[in-house]
């Protein structure tokens, strides 16, 4: 529980640095309050217009002053409407997050659901022609980018055998779950590729170093049967790379959103934050980069409870530290 506690209050600690940034941000813009308020107001104004604007947005408080008020409408969900098209900024996080959200877990469970069993395999057979052939085709995944990867299995599966529709048209997974995965299987193809080659080079090096330990020999000894011997007792304690892996590659895959998410024409975070930094609605992009940290901030969180149950000894290390 101390150790829970310990990474909770890191946790509440980085939330309020990345808020802090996010909701002082505009006070660092090339040219100041000037252009905020001419890109505000759409042109040049008037002083009483200007200093209408500066109070609207709240520019003419200290930063404490800001950043409260900012936390306060980021809590109760008042987050306003866009400066160009006078939309309502939660409405179009609130429709942007779950495609950004389906996309990032299918591609993570498509690359661990490959990677994990062909890895585990391919380390107890070291050497041998699975082995070969597995690490050579990860080895050349892991060579193929994000932008790469779309327009092939696109041509592939869109536009020769028409097997999956183009545009990926998003449909909620409870009203349609059929046309939902139509959707998602080709973007998500695209991200867990390159994902499932670093994922199964890695932790089958692990599993070939946890194969060699004592306790796995005593285990053969006993008659511990392949399947026990390889999922029971020497994959867990060969998890602790690959764990932290995935949770790095969160950060990298809200990138990797922004292009498989232009390809495939979804609109999800990745685009509308390009698309709102394009059309300098920088409100709009402070909730999406917030929204974004605080989902990577929580998945690392998640991590380190992790690693406590892959190995106790980290729980117990850190908590005498």
């Amino acid at each position: 529980m101390r150790y829970v506690l310990r990474r909770f209050a890191q946790l509440v600690l980085v939330v309020v640095v990345v808020t802090f940034l996010a909701a002082v941000a505009l006070r660092f813009l090339p040219g100041g309050n000037d252009v905020i308020v001419a890109i505000r107001s759409g042109g040049g104004v008037t002083p009483e217009q200007y200093q209408a604007v500066v109070e609207e947005l709240g520019l003419d408080k200290p930063i404490l002053s800001q950043y409260f008020s900012w936390m306060g409408d980021f809590l109760s969900g008042d987050w306003g409407t866009t400066w160009t098209t006078n939309q309502s900024i939660s409405t179009e996080v609130k429709r942007a997050l779950p495609i950004s959200t389906y996309l990032m877990v299918y591609g993570q469970f498509v690359a661990l659901a490959f990677a994990v069993p062909v890895a585990v395999w391919s380390a107890y057979r070291q050497n041998s022609r699975f082995d070969r052939v597995a690490t050579t085709s990860a080895f050349g995944m892991l060579s193929l980018p994000n932008y790469i990867v779309a327009p092939v299995l696109m041509a592939l599966f869109s536009v020769q055998r028409k097997w999956v529709p183009f545009p990926s048209t998003y449909h909620s997974l409870w009203d349609d779950p059929v046309a939902h995965f139509k959707a998602f299987v080709l973007p998500a193809a695209t991200i867990a590729i390159p994902l499932y080659a670093g994922y199964m080079r890695l932790l089958r090096a692990d599993m070939i170093g946890t194969l060699q330990s004592d306790f796995i020999t005593t285990a053969r000894a006993k008659g511990v049967g392949t399947r026990r011997l390889l999922f029971g007792h020497a994959l867990r304690p060969s998890l602790f790379s690959l764990v932290t892996s995935a949770a790095v590659n969160i950060g990298s895959l809200m990138g990797g959103v922004v292009i498989v998410e232009a390809f495939f024409l979804l609109n999800g975070m990745g685009r509308l934050t390009v698309e709102s930094i394009f059309r300098h609605e920088y409100p709009t992009v402070q909730y999406s980069v917030v929204i974004l940290a605080l989902i990577y901030v929580g998945i690392n969180f998640v991590v380190d409870l992790a690693y406590a149950w892959i190995d106790p000894r980290v729980r117990a290390g850190r908590a005498l530290g």
